[in-house]
């Protein structure tokens, strides 16, 4: 049977936990260069943010040096960009942009731009924002961040449990500095529909976490009270369960975005198109990965320090069981489906004179989750 063969059949049993140090370094490293590159070179920013002026002028054989020797005229208007493009009709165009915030100077340069490409003024559209409207639209971005944490971190804690919220906070957090760090290295600029689509990234990043830890929380309601598994065995069983849960729903959720980049951003050239779809397709891959190899084992890390799991772990150890195997075994009379008795063997090896069997769990001195068994009731004696 093939790897996506066993893994659709919920028989696979990915080493997630080996895997996860590894990527931790790696998330790491990358989060650090993505700082760098931040701070260094900072974001390309569209004049919705820095204000200015754009200029598109229709015309088969204006130039980029052309543009530049108008531009030349006008002191405010150096260091503009130039971007060539193709409507739908097959026409081609020029847009130029340029850091300049005055209305009347900006219709200026539309006119001067005009009359060396040979056209009308009112041909040349010309579009001018002030500096104080883009900074409005980044603190109101700010705003619906610290908002959008603040509000999820306190429903994740009562839904699920306080470290939980907090490592799927830092897997949010890592994928806004890894996407945000993609622009900065490749300089692409940053418009309103890329913070919209920073947003949005936010939601599919926590779709998968929270499906991730909901089937966490079933795995240790269910093998956690035998005091058999470890916290890391029972995290890997849910990852290899929600694995192609998580692959699946991503990539139904990419199609449809792929094909607005090709379409809309590409064929038909609207740039609002693709700078939306770019941003989500980066922050939905960088999702399903922090769900597994960030969110998972930061969660790993912080139950395995609880006295509950420590003492699991030095139980086992005291029976002889390898508590860094994590591959699973049913500790119960029958194995699972894929798991031999050789499996079980090495996993657990009985010290001489040990009468405990496998399917059987030791008393533990603390519980799961915190809740004391429910005492029997005495018969009044007759």
């Amino acid at each position: 049977m093939s790897g996506f063969s066993r893994a659709y059949r919920n028989k696979n049993d990915v080493d997630f936990p080996t895997w996860s140090k590894r990527t931790l370094v790696v998330s790491m490293a990358l989060v650090v260069v993505s700082g760098i590159a931040l701070f260094t070179q900072g974001l390309e920013l569209s004049i919705d943010f820095e204000g200015g002026s754009s200029w598109t002028v229709p015309s088969q054989d204006f130039e980029r040096t052309d543009a530049e020797e108008v531009l030349a005229d006008f002191e405010s208007a150096e260091g503009a960009r130039f971007q060539e493009a193709t409507t739908a009709d097959g026409d081609r165009i020029l847009r130029i942009s340029g850091q300049v915030d005055d209305i009347d100077l900006g219709a200026q340069v539309g006119e001067a731009l005009a009359a060396a490409a040979g056209l009308e003024p009112g041909d040349v559209d010309v579009t001018t924002i002030g500096p104080s409207w883009g900074a409005d639209i980044t603190r109101q971005a700010l705003q619906s961040l610290v908002w959008f944490i603040v509000l999820i971190g306190i429903y994740l804690a009562w839904r699920l449990e306080p470290k939980m919220a907090l490592a799927a906070l830092v897997a949010v957090v890592h994928d806004l500095v890894l996407t945000v760090g993609f622009y900065a290295i490749f300089q692409i600029e940053v418009t309103p529909a890329t913070v919209i689509a920073f947003l949005t990234i936010l939601g599919y990043s926590l779709y998968d976490t929270v499906v991730v830890f909901d089937r966490l929380q079933d795995g240790v309601q269910r093998y956690g009270k035998s005091g058999h598994y470890t916290y890391s065995m029972i995290m890997r069983r849910t990852l290899n369960l929600t694995l192609m849960r998580c692959v699946n729903t991503s990539i139904t959720t990419i199609l449809p975005i792929l094909s607005m980049l090709v379409v809309g951003g590409l064929l038909l050239d609207q740039p609002l198109l693709r700078d939306f779809s770019v941003a989500l397709i980066v922050g939905l891959l960088l999702g399903v990965y922090s769900s597994m190899f960030v969110a998972a084992p930061i969660v790993v890390l912080l139950k395995e320090r609880e006295p509950r799991w420590v003492e699991v772990r030095e139980r086992l150890t005291q029976r002889g069981v390898d508590v860094s195997d994590t591959s699973w075994v049913e500790r119960s009379n029958t194995a699972a489906p894929g798991a031999t008795t050789a499996a079980m063997a090495s996993r657990v090896r009985p010290s001489e004179g040990d009468a405990t069997k496998v399917g059987e769990a030791p008393p533990l001195s603390t519980t799961v989750g915190g809740h004391p068994p429910r005492p029997r009731k005495r018969r009044p004696k007759r």
